[in-house]
């Protein structure tokens, strides 16, 4: 028997070649979707088509099958159906192809007949040293420094710092999506299945060494070896941040995790202390998952919980001081020597208390003032921003009413949008400075002048409601807390 290759990567990440057996040319069928996206995705490498009834694909030749093929396959993705699969991974091994997705269902989830398939077809792979993922799975993106989009859904993310690893396919969809949402871009998208073969710890595994990944993020239904699994996501955690969505918390979840993926879910309270354990954040949501890692690849990590909060109208602020208290963050006094500064900048009627309102009132350079004093402070080790976007709004509304370009109106309106420009960049520069977290929430933060941009560099975490900011500044302490126990432990040894 030919041992497994120990080091896949190269041929799931960057393959020089991609063979889709099972390509078509009915559009509505998954080997024309597939074989649609890697072309439309922009893959560098050769595509070849395999299909023994078909002589062009999308202007592709197309081989019989895969010993017709003139050029070394590092990479097949399988869309046949389960009954066909077999003879497929004999000819992928007999052509030395070491690595291949099955996108096809009816497995390991469908019932005994479905796993006994599974297993044989694991082995004749592990024979010629060939390496799976799935069944039952959308495929891989692989953005950084190959352009590979050999899933199914018509999703092209841009390429970025965060990985991910889903044992659902549309949960992966779904992390693309909120990931679009608030501009995150992704180096590696894997879709798992029912990991017949390589199982989520490998994967963990590659991300945790794979140099274009900072954030691994997981949606996780059920693990097989438990052991195997503390130790990989450990080794993950003490080198990049590592977050999970678990699924199967309820008797009912647990049920649909095992018809969807053949998992095993386990009680969701050894979960938890297992992820404690080793290190990794959970996440309720999707979102909440990608709320994090935008705050994670721009924003320092916090050294402890105290939070100042500087918010533009007061309702923001008691809403945000309730959330902070119930994720465990410390809405900390103010010291009566910031009183007292605050005091010179802000109108005579000003709340006095963290959350500060910077009330209707404020002048310009006030917010920024207010901002440093903040960062300035021992007592405080981050801040929440509330309110920005709304000055933009209204300067573009006296812009667009405006009768004329010489109307006091759209000179007011340029002000208001111009002032809010300079604050924005203002605060950037503030964190860069103090090297401490900003988060800014605001119902209309996507107005604020140029905050794509900061995104996209990275210098920015910006989000649209309250909860979403305080559960990601959570995140972000919950990292911190992390990496401080895992040095704490180094010095002991």
């Amino acid at each position: 028997m030919t041992q497994k290759e120990k080091n896949p990567w190269q041929n799931f990440f960057h393959p020089r070649s991609v063979a889709v057996v099972g390509a078509s040319r009915d559009p509505q069928k998954w080997g024309f979707t597939l074989l649609f996206n890697i072309l439309k995705g922009g893959y560098k490498g050769r595509v070849f088509p395999v299909n023994p009834r078909e002589k062009e694909i999308l202007g592709l030749p197309v081989y019989a099958n895969l010993a017709q093929i003139p050029a070394p396959v590092d990479l097949a993705i399988l869309v046949v159906p389960p009954a066909g699969i077999l003879p497929v991974i004999q000819d992928c091994g007999k052509n030395e192809v070491k690595a291949g997705i099955v996108i096809t269902a009816g497995f390991g989830e469908s019932g005994p007949r479905g796993k006994a398939r599974e297993r044989e077809m694991t082995a004749i792979a592990e024979s010629f040293g060939m390496r799976l993922m799935g069944p039952n799975c959308q495929g891989i993106v692989s953005t950084e420094g190959a352009s590979l989009y050999a899933h199914m859904p018509p999703q092209f993310p841009p390429s970025g710092p965060v990985g991910i690893v889903s044992q659902s396919g549309n949960l992966a969809t779904s992390f693309i999506t909120a990931g679009e949402a608030i501009g995150i871009g992704f180096s590696r998208i894997i879709s798992s299945g029912n990991e017949a073969d390589l199982q989520t710890t490998d994967f963990l595994e590659a991300l945790a060494e794979d140099p274009g990944t900072e954030v691994i993020l997981s949606y996780l239904e059920g693990v097989r070896d438990g052991r195997k699994f503390l130790e990989k996501t450990k080794e993950a955690s003490g080198k990049k941040p590592f977050i999970i969505v678990k699924a199967g918390q309820t008797e009912a979840g647990v049920k649909a995790a095992f018809s969807h993926t053949g998992a095993l879910s386990g009680s969701d309270a050894l979960f938890e202390a297992l992820f404690a354990q080793a290190g990794a954040i959970r996440a309720e949501t999707i979102e909440e998952a990608i709320d994090i890692s935008a705050a994670l690849i721009s924003q320092p990590l916090p050294k402890g919980r105290r939070v100042g909060v500087v918010t533009l109208g007061g309702g923001w602020g008691v809403l945000a001081a309730d959330y902070c208290a119930k994720a465990g963050l410390i809405v900390e006094d103010l010291s009566s020597e910031m009183i007292k500064a605050l005091n010179e900048v802000l109108p005579p009627w000003w709340n006095r208390l963290n959350p500060v309102d910077m009330v209707a009132g404020y002048r310009k350079g006030d917010l920024i003032t207010t901002l440093e004093l903040f960062l300035k402070s021992d007592r405080f080790h981050g801040v929440l921003m509330l309110g920005l976007g709304w000055r933009t709004v209204r300067g573009n509304l006296l812009i667009t009413d405006a009768r004329s370009p010489e109307d006091k109106m759209t000179a007011a309106g340029r002000d208001w949008v111009k002032e809010e420009k300079k604050i924005f960049a203002e605060v950037q520069e503030l964190g860069r400075r103090y090297a401490k977290p900003i988060l800014l929430a605001s119902d209309v933060i996507r107005n604020v002048p140029s905050l794509a941009e900061s995104v996209r560099a990275r210098r920015v975490a910006a989000y649209p409601t309250l909860r979403r900011a305080v559960k990601a500044y959570w995140g972000l302490v919950k990292r911190s807390e992390i990496v401080e126990g895992f040095e704490g432990k180094k010095e002991k040894a």
